[in-house]
């Protein structure tokens, strides 16, 4: 999975600052390695198998005594659920699409609470969302940037985004985003040289 160097946390956090020169609104970055560790996952396909292992025996002819075959469902489960609990680059791949990006759209709603972005003074406060184990992009805006760009405005700087998240390149992803964010804003927040910084500026990995 990926990782986000010294070097690269830097980057991000001089894009934060540099967006900010521009405009009054205030931008977060968050990064998850993922957003739920999907217990639920490895252990309903490791029932599954162990539950169909009767049927493939007597498919196969085998003769073996019920309590064989309860052992080998047994100790089947228990090895194809700690294969898929501990890689979790396995079992995120059954893991739905729809599911995923629901549990990651509600951990980046959580964290623009957790992290106070709508509680900026201008209410222009922008979280950046990543969730690397599900490929997940969110950017979640104070109500005070709908009222004058909208939720559509986004969806090209989203779509740039998951792209470079796809290629694994995380960071640059963040920065183009962040400037893009940036530009778009400028026209109607512009700058206030009074403002105070409310928000962090680094990145916050989860």
């Amino acid at each position: 999975m990926t990782r986000i160097s010294a070097d690269d946390k830097a980057r991000i956090t001089a894009a934060i600052h540099a967006a900010e020169k521009s405009t009054s609104g205030e931008f977060v970055a968050v990064v998850a390695r993922a957003s739920d560790h999907y217990v639920f996952v490895p252990l309903l396909w490791s029932a599954m198998v162990a539950l169909l292992l009767p049927g493939a025996c007597l498919f196969l002819g085998l003769s073996l005594s019920w309590l064989h075959v309860y052992q080998i469902q047994l100790l089947t489960f228990i090895v194809l659920a700690a294969l898929l609990l501990f890689v979790p680059e396995l079992h995120i791949k059954l893991i739905p699409a729809r599911v995923k990006h629901t549990r990651a759209s509600r951990l980046a709603k959580a964290q623009f609470y957790q992290q106070g972005v709508q509680l900026t003074a201008h209410h222009s406060g922008v979280l950046l969302f990543v969730s690397l184990a599900e490929h997940y992009v969110e950017i979640v805006a104070d109500k005070g940037i709908h009222e004058k760009l909208g939720e559509t405005h986004w969806k090209g700087i989203i779509d740039m985004f998951v792209a470079q998240v796809r290629r694994d390149r995380v960071a640059d992803g963040f920065v183009d985003a962040i400037r893009a964010c940036g530009n778009a804003m400028a026209e109607h927040f512009p700058p206030d040289p009074n403002q105070v910084n409310e928000l962090s500026d680094g990145l916050i990995e989860l």
